[in-house]
């Protein structure tokens, strides 16, 4: 396992909540390098998509770039600054070379923690799949990665359930894994808060790593709703219908250049 750490911030110094919450990373994995990448230290010009981040200042979206290439180039965990971390990364360490990757809702995988080694094709062919972006779309990466695992990896169905492919060298986890809050918090990995600091309407709203100070079990709750209005809206739906159903699904990508 690469024992390495990329997390991102843009706009100017972290607040004292995501400052706090990196903190909580390295009590758990002192074994661990950290490394920030901010607006002084990162070069995404070889990328239309991210060019155009920059130039627009979607500091969300030039996130998703740099996810994949600082895997793809030196390795790793990629996490979001708003992703609670309840147990150490170690754990992970028997998944081997394997990019490692969670669901988010059963119809879309999660981008909040992905873990690859260095060279990994899938990521590469994913960075690829940035500079096929129309000028005019901003996708958001969970859709990049959830279209390119239904269209080009063989095998993998879009039902949140736990998936392997050795050859390939993937794992995916279910949502409450890495994603969402598991029912016994201390049976998952992570929780991504989604604070949405990537949204327009969010982008002077302040940061927070947590949803408040409600019980575990409340916030467990709020999210079961949630995850289910967002099954119900999600453009993967019908791919996810039909592998529920043992079935295999191609799908259109609207925001692809054709």
């Amino acid at each position: 396992m690469i024992k390495k750490i990329h997390y991102c911030w843009f706009g100017g110094k972290p607040p004292a909540s995501v400052a706090a919450n990196v903190a909580e990373w390295k009590r758990l994995n002192p074994d661990f390098e950290f490394h920030e990448w901010n607006n002084d230290n990162i070069n995404v010009s070889d990328y239309d998509f991210g060019r155009k981040a920059i130039r627009e200042k979607r500091w969300g979206f030039l996130v998703d770039i740099i996810r994949p290439l600082k895997l793809f180039t030196e390795g790793g965990f990629y996490i979001d600054a708003d992703v609670e971390m309840i147990r150490p990364l170690n754990l992970l360490e028997n998944e081997g070379d394997r990019l490692i990757i969670g669901y988010m809702y059963d119809c879309a995988l999660g981008t909040a923690i992905v873990y690859s080694p260095p060279g990994h094709p899938v990521l590469g062919a994913i960075l690829a799949e940035y500079n096929k972006v129309r000028e005019d779309a901003w996708p958001v990466s969970n859709s990049i990665f959830t279209d390119y695992f239904i269209n080009h990896l063989p095998g993998f169905r879009l039902d949140g359930k736990r998936w392997v492919n050795q050859e390939r060298r993937v794992s995916v986890y279910p949502k409450e894994f890495f994603e969402q809050p598991a029912y016994r918090k201390e049976t998952g990995m992570t929780i991504h808060h989604c604070s949405g600091s990537w949204m327009p309407e969010n982008a002077n709203a302040d940061y927070k790593v947590t949803t408040g100070t409600s019980s575990h079990r409340s916030k467990w709750i709020r999210r079961k709703i949630r995850t289910f209005v967002a099954l119900i809206r999600s453009e993967y739906l019908p791919a996810h219908i039909r592998a529920r159903f043992g079935l295999g699904s191609t799908v259109k990508t609207p925001w692809k250049i054709q």
